[in-house]
């Protein structure tokens, strides 16, 4: 039983009578002197419905005085009614029982209660008639709680303070132990530690918002368990002590590392806080930053050293620094060194191998097996937020250790392809072949490169199996061309020497192939083209293309490195999506990769009186010329000569982001096949989103369906059911009302999803909740 359910029945069995012999009391009346119980008349009115104070006219809170009093206990007023099934109970603060009983001195606001005391009762301390204070009913076994409460003066204060808590508490778990100022802290404090860290995290700004309970409650626990006076010895005191993790201290400064981010201020604070030699940088912030500095210091001396100096040093400094990162100031973004160190060590030590073979298929298996890692590193560098101090010296020391690195192993790709041919030549594409009758997905990714599909698969590895294959870019590695040759329609296009910018042109005339001629030719060989909002029909087969990852290369430059996770996550969303409208196999492929350096390539001459077009990593010879570097047949038409620029250079200034040309990352192709472990029925019901209308947060739809049992809703993300934000309606003859309930989705993107009694998509349409 809660204490407050006792004081209630406690209150109420005053009046009890002998109906053989009395009348029933009136009222009953309670006087509190010392107005100890004031503090809780909130929660004594809501407990008790037929209790009202003596005091100021305010009716809304059931006070007011004697008179309007009078007239309630009465009856008299129709628009307040007391409940008629119990005994009104008059609360008197800072009165006491003779008050009333000196009718002849009493104060004339009183006298109209004086006589109640004569037809009611009193709710008093045993035969004494005195108030029960809280530590009497707390105390006493006749009438109250029976607990045992500690007489010394922070105990009863504390009582006091917390006294809703202490009310709202139950009885059992206070009673077999003796109660103490600790104990009734905590009851408004549930969390002590948290408390103490939040007023650590901002003093003033939690003590100025913290009430004075909830603030005497923390100040009572701080002396009593961690010894010290948050009033007195103030925050700083307190930092010293977490830092140093002492007894009781260890445990709050767990509780720190586990919600770090939850006190963003408090490391602040720490920083404050002197150390000695013997100290731990662990719970030192301190420390964390001299270690830092030392290392920016260090990284900063090996760019004056030769490359290979630079990757030893930095090997080094992983070796001294690794263990921060399992600091709490990694975890607050305070060892921002520290972290790239790991990733960039990892750039050093595979760089230290400028690898080679005696076949191009050679240098790509070793790629394949070890060397994509260090590509992966690097963008890893580059995609740390960095201030911009930082991002330029790790940008530079990128510079010593990996573009050497990539420059020599293109240059031994290129002489390989020189001398053994390109692998890509002339062969069978996989990505082009072999595709079911039915049921395959083409979902096409520009710029996917291997390592960067290393990341996907990951990502899609909880969707199904998921194999990862490699093939090779057409030549050169452009979008025109290579594009071109991993669609479905390879058969109808051809390379004439008239093409221009590497475009392909139709077999049957000249014209230019385009995403129009696409589209004709895979509706010819009964495909779909799927739009960004299309997900297709199952039982056919479909190209689509998401996740344009080469553009983005071409806007943000160095800054792609940054993108890469965000483009990733679109494309395994839209692949979940297609999964969820029943697709059961999906063969994601790409056209070609790139190189991407932390300073801009270096320019390489080629006289324009020498090409018929010139782009950063390959230009077309005009017939006969000779550029004296690697040259490579087109393509789509061998006829056509390119020069190729030698290692990881341009033949335009300023570029750190390009491709087109000959080199590993540019030219091996990834290409993931993901089929769906979970069954599901192949889609037969054809739906399309027709008209939508918003009227405030009611949308209603209009649908074109060949089957009843359509239904429609609206989600954050289309194949997640766990996003719907309105609750599912079926279509009727074609239309559908949805309502969004929650206002905070208003002006939200949402998306309109039509599913089947299977819960398949079948066709969803973006929208804007509330779009006028």
């Amino acid at each position: 039983m809660k204490l407050i359910d006792l004081l209630s029945q406690e209150v109420r069995a005053s009046a009890e009578y002998n109906a053989s012999a009395q009348l029933a009391p009136s009222v009953i009346l309670w006087t509190d002197k010392l107005r100890q119980w004031e503090s809780a008349l909130p929660l004594l009115q809501a407990a008790l419905p037929e209790l009202v104070v003596f005091g100021d006219y305010q009716p809304e809170k059931r006070q007011g005085p004697a008179v309007w009093i009078k007239c309630v206990i009465e009856n008299a007023l129709p628009e307040f009614q007391l409940p008629e099934d119990k005994t009104p109970i008059i609360y008197l603060p800072g009165l006491e029982r003779r008050d009333l009983r000196a009718i002849s001195s009493c104060p004339v606001t009183l006298m109209p209660l004086a006589e109640l005391q004569y037809r009611g009762c009193w709710w008093a301390y045993n035969s004494t008639g005195r108030d029960w204070t809280v530590n009497a009913f707390l105390t006493s076994a006749n009438g109250g709680a029976g607990l045992d409460v500690a007489r010394d003066e922070k105990t009863q204060q504390a009582m006091l303070r917390v006294l809703n808590e202490m009310l709202e508490s139950d009885q059992a778990e206070l009673e077999s132990r003796r109660l103490e100022a600790a104990d009734f802290n905590k009851l408004i404090s549930n969390d002590p530690v948290r408390d103490l860290l939040t007023w650590m995290n901002d003093s003033r700004a939690t003590r100025e918002r913290w009430d004075q309970s909830r603030w005497q409650a923390l100040c009572g626990i701080c002396e009593t368990e961690y010894h010290f006076s948050p009033e007195r010895d103030g925050d700083i005191t307190a930092a010293e002590l977490l830092c140093q993790r002492q007894g009781i201290w260890e445990t709050v400064w767990q509780r720190f590392v586990e919600g770090a981010t939850h006190y963003p201020k408090l490391p602040a604070l720490l920083m404050s806080v002197s150390y000695d030699l013997a100290a731990d940088g662990e719970s030192y912030p301190a420390i964390n930053q001299s270690e830092e500095a030392a290392l920016e210091a260090a990284l900063r001396k090996l760019l004056d050293k030769q490359t290979s100096d630079v990757r030893q040093g930095i090997l080094s400094l992983e070796r001294q620094h690794a263990d921060r990162r399992g600091w709490v100031w990694t975890q607050l973004g305070l060892s921002p060194l520290a972290s790239v160190l790991e990733p960039l060590a990892v750039v050093a030590n595979l760089t230290q191998n400028a690898f080679s073979g005696t076949m191009p298929e050679e240098m790509a298996t070793q790629y394949r097996e070890l060397y994509w890692q260090t590509d992966d590193a690097y963008l890893r560098v580059l995609a740390f937020s960095l201030p911009p101090a930082l991002q330029e010296l790790v940008q530079k020391l990128l510079h010593h250790v990996y573009t050497p690195w990539l420059d020599d192993i293109t240059l031994s790709f290129q002489k390989l392809v020189q001398v053994k041919g390109y692998p890509g030549s002339g062969s069978t594409k996989e990505e082009v072949g072999n595709y079911q009758p039915a049921g395959e997905l083409v979902f096409f990714v520009d710029g996917l490169r291997y390592d960067t599909a290393q990341r996907l698969v990951k990502r899609l590895q909880p969707l199904g199996n998921v194999s990862l294959k490699s093939s090779w870019a057409a030549l050169p590695s452009v979008t025109a061309t290579a594009k071109a040759a991993v669609t479905p329609v390879t058969d109808r296009i051809t390379g004439r020497i008239s093409d221009v910018d590497f475009e392909p042109s139709l077999k049957e005339d000249d014209k230019d192939f385009s995403a129009h001629y696409l589209k004709k030719f895979l509706a010819e060989k009964g495909w779909d083209y799927l739009s960004e909002s299309e997900t297709g029909n199952p039982t056919r087969n479909a190209w689509v293309q998401s996740g344009d990852i080469d553009t983005e290369g071409h806007v943000k430059g160095i800054k792609l490195a940054a993108r890469i996770d965000t483009l990733l996550h679109e494309v395994t969303e839209r692949v979940e999506e297609l999964l969820a409208a029943g697709w059961t196999k999906i063969r994601i492929v790409t056209d070609h990769g790139w190189i991407l350096t932390p300073e801009p390539m270096q320019k390489t001459d080629l006289p324009k009186h020498l090409t018929e077009t010139r782009w950063g990593r390959c230009a077309v010879l005009k017939e006969s010329a000779s550029s004296g570097m690697l040259e490579v047949g087109w393509y789509w038409n061998p006829q056509v000569t390119i020069a190729m620029a030698p290692g990881a250079r341009c033949f335009k200034a300023g570029q750190c982001y390009d491709h087109g040309g000959l080199s590993l990352q540019e030219c091996l192709t990834p290409m993931i096949e993901l089929v769906s472990t979970k069954s599901s029925r192949q889609k037969t019901v054809q739906a399309k989103v027709g008209d939508v209308r918003w009227m405030g947060l009611k949308c209603r739809i209009k649908v074109e369906a060949d089957d009843a049992n359509v239904v429609a809703v609206l989600r954050t993300h289309a194949g997640d059911a766990s996003s719907e934000i309105c609750n599912r309606k079926p279509v009727k003859e074609g239309k559908c009302t949805l309502m969004v309930e929650d206002d905070r989705y208003e002006q939200q993107t949402a998306v309109l999803v039509l599913l089947d009694e299977h819960d398949t998509v079948l066709a969803k349409t973006a929208t804007l909740v509330g779009e006028e």
